[in-house]
């Protein structure tokens, strides 16, 4: 997990405040910025579970938050804050703790590297195909995807229904693979995740300066070496 400090920005400052909120910690704004008042409340954290308060969201502060990472809160998936590859890598490993019988894997690396992960559920003959975040803007289109999955999941195990269809019955009658962020390098670009002024974002920028009438990075929907990513339909 990333070392978070005062100055530290980005969706790991914001899922770090989110769980300070719901724990009672932190009353600020969710918006990525570890100034005095997350400082303030990551001190009153670590004084509570007995760790050094020290203000550095390290090792052993992270493991402190490690059973709310995966689960005791009664979700796993947060829906309120920008959504970036790490924390999908983070939602993923939690899923697989809690939910054993997903499958997860990788369908390849992106320019930057990154994992672009899959998970398959399911066992049946009939076979769907979801994926989300071709356009990096759109990467709310991850969070629903991410959200079904933990639904899918819940309800399979506790043998419920998804809109009055057993889910135990779609995981034996169909299998379902899911590829929730295709682009995850232009996902962290517009997320924040790839810090200010580091050599990829002035990498991107150069090529967002050639689109002036398009907002950067807000509007960036490609990937991080500008090629618009898009579904292949071969014809017959």
């Amino acid at each position: 997990m990333k070392i978070l400090k005062i100055g530290s920005t980005g969706p790991m400052v914001e899922i770090l405040q989110n769980l300070l909120q719901i724990l009672g910690f932190y009353n600020g704004k969710i918006d990525g910025i570890y100034e005095k008042n997350t400082y303030n409340a990551v001190i009153y954290f670590q004084r509570r579970f007995r760790l050094n308060p020290d203000g550095i969201v390290g090792n052993n502060t992270w493991n402190a938050f490690n059973p709310y990472i995966n689960g005791a809160l009664g979700f796993i998936v947060p829906t309120n804050i920008s959504y970036s590859s790490s924390i999908l890598e983070i939602n993923l490993s939690s899923l697989k703790k809690l939910y054993p019988f997903i499958e997860i894997g990788s369908i390849g690396k992106s320019v930057l590297g990154k994992n672009i992960p899959y998970i398959k559920i399911g066992r049946g003959e009939k076979q769907v195909f979801y994926s989300a975040s071709y356009h990096a803007n759109e990467w709310i289109t991850t969070v629903v995807l991410m959200k079904f999955i933990e639904d899918y999941c819940y309800t399979y195990r506790n043998n419920l229904t998804i809109f009055d269809y057993s889910a135990r019955q779609i995981f034996e009658t169909t299998t379902t693979y899911i590829v929730p962020m295709v682009n995850p390098d232009g996902v962290d670009l517009v997320t924040g995740e790839i810090a200010k002024n580091s050599e990829i974002y002035n990498y991107a920028k150069q090529i967002a300066n050639y689109y002036p009438q398009i907002p950067y990075t807000s509007g960036w929907k490609a990937n991080i070496k500008g090629v618009d990513l898009k579904i292949y339909q071969p014809t017959c």
